[in-house]
């Protein structure tokens, strides 16, 4: 089934960019006024909402990328892999939650939000390439190979962190801005937001309702990496 013809709004555009820059003045504000803050520290409420979110959030994108590979669709590939990588590893964040399965905190699982969303930034820059003609079907193959490896790379990652493998092997991890959550972090945002750009140039050039809302999503992606990095742990 055809996309509905989606008619180019400059105010829509307008309204997008002040929903998409919301979390980040929320973010902001709270960061700079910590007394505005709330902290709220309960593991099983934590453990179900990232698990839950995060299940959902592969299920959608595992099935998006199954279409596209019998559509010979590589940007949507990519772009599916980017969101199944971040929701992931956001999974497998979530054993790290003390208390529940695991008596103490894991280093690779508390690791595993910046690791999923810095990895997903490599998918979205390679889904905004342009990748017409003979570039889109050597991309399909390269894609299909990404996804196998993808998979075995994220299950690599919880056997080592399970296994307290090194690098691994730590109970405790940086949680707040330090050199190796810098490392991921900078270059992610900086890919999400050229990616973002490449999308809305693909958008002015045929407006496309689905094409705005991947730019959203990598714009969203980049806020929720600095939140990450930044942010105080059980706050709001």
């Amino acid at each position: 089934m055809a996309e509905p013809r989606f008619v180019y709004s400059p105010r829509m555009l307008v309204v997008t960019a002040v929903v998409l820059l919301l979390p980040l003045a929320g973010f902001t504000l709270l960061m700079r006024r910590p007394g505005l803050d709330v902290h709220w520290e309960h593991h099983p409420s934590h453990f179900w909402l990232v698990l839950g979110t995060a299940a959902v959030s592969a299920t959608l994108a595992y099935g998006t990328g199954s279409v596209a590979l019998r559509r010979g669709d590589a940007r949507v590939l990519f772009v599916s892999l980017a969101f199944l990588s971040a929701a992931t590893f956001l999974g497998l964040h979530a054993l790290a939650t003390p208390g529940v399965l695991l008596a103490t905190p894991n280093a690779g699982f508390v690791l595993a939000t910046p690791v999923g969303i810095g990895l997903g930034s490599v998918f979205a820059a390679l889904s905004s390439a342009d990748l017409s003609g003979d570039r889109a079907v050597a991309a399909m193959r390269v894609g299909r190979r990404l996804r196998l490896g993808f998979v075995l790379v994220a299950v690599a990652w919880a056997v080592a962190s399970l296994a307290q493998l090194p690098p691994l092997h730590g109970e405790t991890a940086p949680e707040q801005a330090d050199g190796l959550l810098a490392a991921i972090a900078v270059p992610a945002v900086l890919l999400y937001a050229g990616s973002a750009a490449r999308y809305l140039q693909l958008w002015r050039s045929r407006p496309s309702l689905m094409l705005l809302s991947i730019a959203s999503a990598f714009v969203l992606l980049a806020e929720a990496m600095l939140a990450v990095v930044l942010a105080r742990n059980w706050a709001l």
